[in-house]
Order: C-alpha cells, then structure tokens, then sequence
C-alpha cells in the first residue's frame, strides 16, 4: 500500500505541477498531508521500533509532524542560503553593478546569442568544479540572467544550459553525486569517474557544441538583439538603465570585488556558503546604502520576493519528510525492482541508464543515489554484472537531470533564481534533457561503463 499511495502522491503532483493552476505550496503540503491520514489509517504507518498499526486521525497529524520535523532539517540550509543570496544579488543590481557588466560585456560579444550560451556553460563548467549545484546556480545564474534578457531569450533555456553543463560535470569523484554513490555502494568514486570519463568528456562536447547550433537557430526566430540596438550599444549610445541606488564607480568597483571574494569562497570551500552570503549582504547594505531607511527599504524590497520561494523550500520539507520517514521512497524502489523482467537482467544496467532521468525526476537524486543504486547494483551481481556497472549507469543520465527534480531543494534555488515556474521547466526541459541523457547512456555502454 506504501508503493501504491507513492506512486499516485507523485502522478498527481507531476500533473498538477505541469497544470500550473495550482500554486506549489499547496501541492506540497496537501497531497503529503493526504497520505499519511490514509496510511495512518489504514493501518500501514509504523511509528519508532513498533510494527504498522492502525491509528486515528490525530494520531496521524501526530506522526506528520515528525516527518515535517525531519523534512525541514533536510531543507533549512538551503531555504537561509536562498534568503540571504537572493537579497545580496538584488542589492548589486540596484546599485548597477549587473547592468554595468551586461553593457561591457556585450560591446566584445555583440549580437551572438551562441556567445552567451557558450559563457553560461563555460560559467557552470567552472563554478561547479567543488561539486556544489546551490554554488552552481547562484553564480551562473544571477551572472547571466541580464544577458538573457538583453537578447530576448527565455530563462528556461538558460536552467537547461545550466542544468546540463553542471550535471556532466557532476561526474567528478569529489562532487556530491557521486560521494553519495560510492557511500551506498562501497565502489570507489574514482572507479566510477575513470568509467565515465568518455562520457563526461563527449557530454560536454555535445553541450558546448550545441551552442553555436541554438544560437543561429533563435536568431533566425527573431531573438537577440536587432541591428540597431547592437550599433547603438557599439558605439556606446545605449547606456545602462539608471540605478536605483546611487553609488559612485567606487562602491561599484568594490561589489565586483566582493562579489569575486564570495565565489573564491564557494569554490573553494574557505567558508561555509551560508555564512559568506549573511556577511556578505551585510557588507554590500553598509557599501550601497546610505542609513538604516535605505537599508530597511531593501531588505524588505527583495525578502519580499524571497518569501515565496523560502515558503516552496518549506514546503518540500513537508514532502521529502512524509515520502522518507513513511516508508513510502523505498515501498516504491522495491516496486520498480520487481517489475523487471528476469529474462531482462542482463541488460538491467543499460535500461537504468536509459530511465535515470526520469527516475530521478519523479523520486529526486537522493533516493536515487542513497536507495536505489544499492539496490540495482546487487541485482546487477546477481545477473552476472558488476556494482560499479550499476553505479555508473545509475550516474549517466541521475546527474542531468537535477534541475528537474520534484524532490529536493536545489531545483526550487535554480527556479527562484530565474524566475521560473516548475512546470515550465519541465515542459519546456524534459525532452531535451532526457535526449542528452540517453545519448550519454549509449555512449556509457559503447565505451564499456557498463553492458548493453
């Protein structure tokens, strides 16, 4: 019943998700909400070391509030981390500092919409290499978001770049992904990185490639830059729209330096992201503003903008705690492992390599990474095959796709960030993700990562 209750909590989030006529908050926290008054009592809830049993309904608000309790310790870092960047990027763009680099910047790149796709996976590329997805997009996105919007070119397709670029080079040994892999598995990241490596090297190709056939393609749509306005920042007629606070080249010079000194921090780990984001909001309000009005004024100009996306952050704690804590992520791993075929096992690690993406879409990579690779890899011994085959098949296709995640918070940071709703991104980013993905799965088999 646990598999059951799972797998219909997920379908009809998915759908009301991609509906889009329901805001997420709601979808999750009532449809979690739902299933455990119906698992509760229905008897199939276990509470501490005593076996299912059933219970009332208070009992079962009870028992929630155990799952939301671990769900938001699951989240809170991500929901500070959120606070405190979204109002220190906010801050810099009003004092000018985004719209300065976007009219520097696009005088030596000019109308080229490839350009600007090939810097946000060059960006990404970069600030991923400590293995950090929330690093990842709060320095790629924030960075080219105005260059987007200065070329007319939609978000959603600046989260795919980000998306893809960051998750082939999640492939690293020292990244979270697959730290978490080898955990639950035993087999050494490394191994599972030298397996790979042809993969993650074609993967980037295939990214980095697919710039300069995009670019032309959205230019002979109508987007970017029209002639005019390109001559006219070339020449230096456009400027830079007025900024709402009013610094000096000064103040401006020292943003772009305090900015550097956060991104060397997440980069290299020398503090903690959610401490360098506290200090460093509180070092650009003391720089960009003048007295504890202007101060206030901002704070509550951009936490209101905030607020909606620390409330969805909270919000999947609620589900990450009910879908862990009920049992109902490993009724539903079981399930799925029941439905292969035996006749099939000799080609269970190509197929998870074909569905990884969508598995980890609907379940989240944590399950994925933590609960269903041990599974498969002793599944792929007991079919003749290796763990490592398992692990690596389990990476290939997990890894990219980690902005579409319904499950888990770093997907919602990625969203807030570019102002785009869930259900857009998965409209619009699905198919092409998952394209990737089983590109790169046959690409794992035909360089041996694992079997056909």
């Amino acid at each position: 019943m646990l598999s059951a209750v799972g797998f219909i909590l997920v379908i009809v989030m998915v759908v009301l998700i991609i509906q889009g006529k329901v805001a997420l908050p709601p979808i999750l926290i009532i449809l979690p909400t739902i299933a455990t008054i119906v698992l509760g009592l229905a008897g199939a809830l276990s509470v501490g070391d005593a076996g299912p049993a059933a219970m009332g309904l208070l009992d079962c608000l009870k028992v929630l509030k155990t799952y939301l309790d671990s769900g938001l310790k699951s989240v809170l870092n991500t929901a500070c981390l959120f606070t405190f960047a979204v109002v220190f990027f906010n801050v810099l763009g009003d004092a000018g500092m985004f719209d300065s680099i976007v009219a520097k910047v696009m005088k030596y790149i000019g109308n080229n919409i490839g350009l600007i796709l090939l810097m946000t996976c060059m960006l990404a590329t970069i600030s991923h290499l400590d293995g950090s997805g929330a690093t990842t997009m709060l320095i790629t996105i924030p960075t080219m978001l105005p260059l987007f919007k200065k070329m007319r070119v939609s978000p959603i397709l600046l989260l795919l770049y980000v998306g893809l670029t960051s998750g082939v080079v999640n492939m690293l040994p020292w990244t979270s992904a697959l730290a978490r892999v080898s955990a639950a598995t035993g087999v050494d990241a490394r191994a599972i990185w030298s397996a790979l490596l042809p993969v993650q090297i074609i993967g980037l190709v295939i990214v980095y490639a697919s710039c300069f056939v995009v670019g032309p393609m959205l230019k002979k749509k109508g987007f970017g830059m029209s002639d005019t306005e390109f001559a006219e920042l070339k020449s230096g007629m456009l400027k830079p729209a007025e900024p709402v606070l009013n610094v000096g080249k000064g103040v401006l010079a020292f943003d772009m330096i305090l900015t550097l000194v956060l991104v060397l921090c997440m980069l290299f780990g020398w503090v903690n992201t959610n401490v360098a984001f506290m200090i460093g909001l509180a070092i650009a309000l003391l720089a960009n503003c003048k007295g504890s009005k202007e101060m206030t004024a901002q704070i509550k100009k951009h936490g209101a903008n905030a607020l909606n996306m620390v409330m969805i952050i909270f919000s999947i704690g609620m589900l990450v705690g009910v879908m862990k804590d009920s049992g109902m992520m490993g009724a539903m791993t079981n399930t799925l492992v029941s439905l292969l075929p035996e006749s099939m096992g000799s080609h269970l690690t190509f197929i998870i390599s074909l569905i990884s993406v969508p598995l980890s879409m609907l379940v989240g990579s944590d399950t994925v990474y933590m609960v269903m690779t041990p599974i498969f890899a002793e599944m792929a011994v007991a079919y003749g095959g290796t763990a490592l085959a398992a692990c690596c098949a389990t990476v290939v296709g997990s890894c990219i796709a980690a902005n579409l995640c319904l499950v888990g918070p770093t997907p919602y940071l990625a969203l807030g960030l570019a102002g785009v709703e869930m259900g857009e991104n998965l409209k619009k980013n699905f198919i092409p993700t998952w394209a990737l993905g089983v590109v790169l799965a046959i690409v794992g088999a035909i360089v041996g990562a694992y079997p056909f």
